[in-house]
């Protein structure tokens, strides 16, 4: 059995978060600023800044995933409701990333189509060119941004009501997925695989903590799931913090052409890295204890069971 330890907090997971990011962020600048062939995204040496940003960001993910494994102070898998100025700025913050993703896939979708697809044109860029995937991203991120409006007002009135939409609330799960399988469907080449392997572990991470994240928002086989849903939301906001500062980095100065065609800076990460490590840090600080997850039915849908969970109303 593992032995559990009281002192691995939301203090010491954000302090983690916030080391890793301190040492990822600038190398990964300094690699992207002197290290990157324009537009393809491939190392123009494999210098010292190669081992260690990949070490830097292999290690700060492990580390991000193992420490929940060890912590005693693990909320149970109960949404929080009680009135939350910092998920309140979480939900609406990610949803405008969500909506600046939709907006850009949008934008792709319609200039495909400018260019006078015929029909055996079309199925062939539906299909094998990630227009389907794209569509529904698109689709799916639409519904998605609605559902975080939701939780955000919620949160802030103090009340349970994002918790009865069920099905919103699977739409960020299927709109990572669609993100995954579109970059899964990117012309896979030497130049491009660097930046694209950091964004596949992202989107990776991403998904299992959306997975979770759905679950117990909607009380629907929500046991045990808050224990993923940290284990995969730190190391996931980890790698799409990393991922959206240093883009965001080199497009504000003047560097955007480093970065790989097709992989331009999306407020979308930095969104849901925010927003993670305020779910996290709100129902580590205020969730009910997780010795409750013992009395969640195993297989149950009645998402108002959770709404016992009213820690006061006052916001953080």
């Amino acid at each position: 059995m593992q032995k559990k330890f009281a002192k691995i907090d939301v203090k010491v997971l954000l302090a983690a978060l916030a080391a890793a990011l301190l040492c990822a962020v600038p190398l990964r600048t300094v690699q992207l600023f002197t290290n990157i062939e324009p537009h393809t995204g491939f190392f123009e040496a494999i210098d010292w800044t190669v081992f260690t940003v990949y070490g830097v960001l292999l290690l700060g993910t492990a580390v991000l995933l193992l420490l929940p494994i060890f912590s005693s102070r693990l909320p149970a898998s109960r949404p929080v409701i009680r009135q939350s100025y910092a998920l309140t700025v979480g939900g609406l913050f990610f949803a405008v990333g969500i909506a600046y993703d939709v907006i850009v896939s949008v934008i792709k979708i319609s200039n495909m189509f400018a260019g006078g697809l015929g029909g055996e044109k079309l199925f062939q860029v539906l299909f094998a060119g990630g227009l389907f995937a794209l569509l529904l991203q698109a689709i799916c991120g639409a519904a998605a941004c609605v559902y975080f409006v939701l939780l955000a007002v919620s949160y802030l009135r103090g009340s349970a009501a994002f918790c009865q939409y069920k099905l919103l609330a699977i739409m960020p799960l299927f709109w990572t997925l669609f993100r995954l399988v579109s970059r899964f469907m990117t012309k896979i080449s030497f130049t491009v695989l660097s930046e694209l392997l950091i964004e596949l572990a992202m989107l990776s991470f991403t998904a299992l903590f959306m997975m979770s994240f759905a679950r117990i928002s909607s009380g629907v086989n929500q046991k045990g799931e808050m224990k993923k849903c940290i284990r995969y939301g730190c190391p996931a906001a980890f790698l799409a913090l990393t991922v959206g500062l240093t883009r965001l980095i080199c497009t504000l100065g003047g560097k955007a052409e480093v970065l790989p065609d097709g992989f331009a800076f999306s407020l979308s990460d930095l969104g849901f890295g925010v927003f993670a490590v305020l779910y996290i840090a709100v129902h580590m600080q205020y969730g009910r204890p997780a010795s409750e997850d013992a009395l969640i039915p195993a297989d149950t849908s009645k998402a108002d069971a959770n709404t016992d969970n009213t820690n006061g109303t006052a916001g953080e």
